[in-house]
């Protein structure tokens, strides 16, 4: 993954006005309006009409680099605003698969890059024209782009060069309106980045010198930010991108601009788009839930099937918040799932093809994987998504505090489904909830659960699962601890698995007592009322959230260590601040690391496994629980 976070070199600019010499710029046989200027001959350029699209390809107008396009983008030609338009998850140009540096036709010494875009929905990372390889410790290459608020310029050059490259990447002071057209202009002469907005130099930066450094087997690419580990397709749309190998004097940026200025002043029109994209909720043998949420209301229509293309569908009404249960699904089978919302005026979004799993029989082997207290981190939440997405497992247990502050939509959004985005579409999460989330309706609108939903059970396999809500009431006397007296008595499963967000057990050195001044209590007092019913009723493992580290008991039984006991089991290291371990030694504690972590069980028949992993995928801690 890219080292965005610490790694990568973020400039955001100042407005500088270019000074306002007509020097006018024509690109050989493009149907821009702008006149030539032999100071500036592009090696590439495509302009994107009914003309120039043709059989799967697009022309290049200089003739040497036609692209193939790709997914299913579409044509309009009314005028200046002649463009292909992408809204598939597999929309976009290629220009060539695989790029080496040692490539005649690449710049190496200056460049410009101009284009003509509209974006219909904002992204974190989306490309224009993508050249590079941003994979962990590599920076290579160069990119025009945007992200979900403005527009970029990524570049590595030999100047800058740390032993694996280093990407710079200049973010324009200029925010763009969705569904508004921009002209979009890098130039880069050896010593200086540019980046134009409409014409005007809005950011520039120093930082890359000398020969441009090219990545190893880089796709170019038009419409995507593309590279061995991330792919990212734009919605929008491209009138034409230019290519020269010479750096554009801010005159002539001005100038192709002004040319074809009227193309900015068209009104903006942006169909719907995802807040939330397609998310999976509940899995059973036979039904999966499907969710998602869109800026306006559409009708959404999930495509499924155990074949692809899926043929098989189901509706939602008109609304934002789609929610569609898929029934009469066959038992441990793989099925692949497309969604598809469509606003009143016709425009729609479309989600990437998708696949999930129904749930397993009861003596059939299965995993699952455990995170808490994400919280408001979306850098080490996606890292740790992305690290459980790789185990493939067969669902995801969060213990609570999925967001930082639960009224606040955003940390929802942005902060949770955005980087878990992979993860979740793919694999359903079943939640619990804890303090942060402050009860919020947020919670019961983003999760499909069974009534109440703070507190309910599924069975997965041999296993049952008992959620609940330690924020509210749980004594003797109260609705959910009746409920799951009830429900551990009935329960004929293998495996008995509780968890909530408050700690049983816990060795933290602060939230229950001082434990540089006092003796702690070990524990949340509320939580520990379950202590009677879990050893009652033979519970095998209790897990939870709150404390910002990993921590894993002994078997316990009547207060003391005993083999025929409960195992308790602290997640809470998906993103929170991490917080510390007492001084001394708990009686009850086997195992503690304070770090960003996940875990992961594999069960079969009378055996379960689970292992810790910290957020670098390295192992930390492993055990097995049996029985007859």
């Amino acid at each position: 993954m890219p080292r965005r976070s610490l790694q990568r070199t973020i400039i955001a600019g100042v407005c500088v006005v270019a000074l306002g010499v007509t020097v006018l710029l024509r690109q050989t046989g493009a149907t821009t309006e702008a006149a030539s200027a032999a100071e500036l001959k592009p090696f590439a350029h495509w302009v994107f009409t009914s003309e120039s699209v043709k059989d799967g390809k697009v022309s290049d107008q200089v003739g040497t680099y036609p692209g193939k396009i790709t997914g299913k983008p579409t044509i309009t030609s009314d005028g200046p605003t002649s463009a292909i338009n992408f809204s598939g998850p597999d929309d976009g140009v290629t220009i060539k698969a695989k790029v080496t540096p040692t490539e005649s036709f690449l710049p190496v010494k200056a460049f410009t890059i101009l284009a003509w875009v509209r974006v219909d929905s904002p992204q974190e990372w989306g490309g224009i024209l993508s050249c590079l390889q941003d994979n962990g410790s590599k920076e290579k290459g160069l990119i025009l782009g945007f992200n979900k608020t403005a527009f970029l310029f990524g570049l590595a050059t030999k100047g800058a060069d740390d032993g694996d490259g280093k990407i710079t990447y200049l973010t324009s002071k200029t925010e763009y309106e969705t569904g508004r057209w921009y002209h979009v202009a890098a130039t880069y002469d050896g010593k200086t980045m540019r980046l134009y907005i409409n014409g005007q130099l809005d950011t520039e930066s120093t930082e890359q010198s000398g020969d441009v450094l090219y990545a190893d087997a880089a796709p170019l690419v038009l419409g995507r930010y593309k590279d061995d580990d991330e792919d990212y397709p734009m919605r929008g749309a491209l009138r034409e991108v230019l290519w020269s190998a010479q750096a554009a004097m801010p005159e002539m940026i001005r100038a192709h601009f002004q040319a074809d200025e009227k193309i900015s002043q068209v009104k903006p029109v942006a169909g719907p788009q995802f807040i939330v994209a397609p998310y999976l909720q509940f899995a059973t043998r036979s039904s999966m839930t499907v969710m998602c949420e869109t800026d306006q209301p559409t009708t959404c229509v999930v495509s499924y099937g155990a074949k692809f293309p899926p043929e098989q569908t189901a509706q939602s009404p008109l609304g934002t918040m789609h929610e569609i249960k898929l029934d009469n699904l066959t038992p441990k089978t793989k099925y692949f799932y497309r969604v598809t919302c469509t606003a009143a005026d016709g425009t729609k979004v479309v989600g990437k093809p998708l696949t999930f799993f129904t749930a397993v029989d009861t003596g059939d082997a299965y995993t699952f994987t455990v995170i808490g207290d994400t919280q408001k981190n979306p850098v080490i939440t996606g890292k740790i998504a992305k690290l459980m997405w790789e185990r493939r497992p067969h669902f995801v247990l969060h213990m609570g505090d999925v967001v930082d502050n639960g009224p606040d939509m955003k940390e929802w959004t942005d902060e949770l489904f955005r980087p878990c985005q992979d993860l979740f579409g793919r694999v359903p999460v079943y939640p619990c909830i804890g303090n942060h989330e402050k009860n919020h309706a947020h919670y019961y609108k983003y999760f499909s659960l069974p009534k109440p939903e703070y507190y309910y059970s599924f069975t997965y396999g041999n296993a049952e699962f008992f959620v609940l809500d330690t924020n509210k009431l749980i004594t003797p006397l109260s609705d959910q601890y009746i409920w799951l007296a009830k429900a551990l008595a009935n329960s004929s499963a293998k495996w008995k698995i509780c968890y909530h967000h408050h700690p049983i057990w816990s060795s933290d050195s602060d939230d229950y007592g001082d434990t540089e001044k006092v003796n702690t209590r070990f524990g949340d007092p509320r939580a520990r009322m379950l202590i009677p019913l879990y050893e009652k009723h033979n519970v095998d493992l209790a897990m939870n959230g709150h404390i910002h580290y990993y921590e894993r008991t002994y078997p316990i039984m009547d207060g003391k260590v005993d083999p025929k006991g409960v195992v308790y089991m602290t997640s809470g290291g998906g993103g929170g601040r991490l917080e510390a371990m007492e001084p001394t030694p708990a009686f009850f504690k086997n195992q503690g690391r304070v770090d960003y972590h996940y875990c992961y069980f594999t069960v079969f028949g009378g055996t379960l496994e689970g292992k810790a992993f910290d957020h670098e995928g390295r192992l930390f801690d492993s055990f097995t629980l049996k029985k007859d």
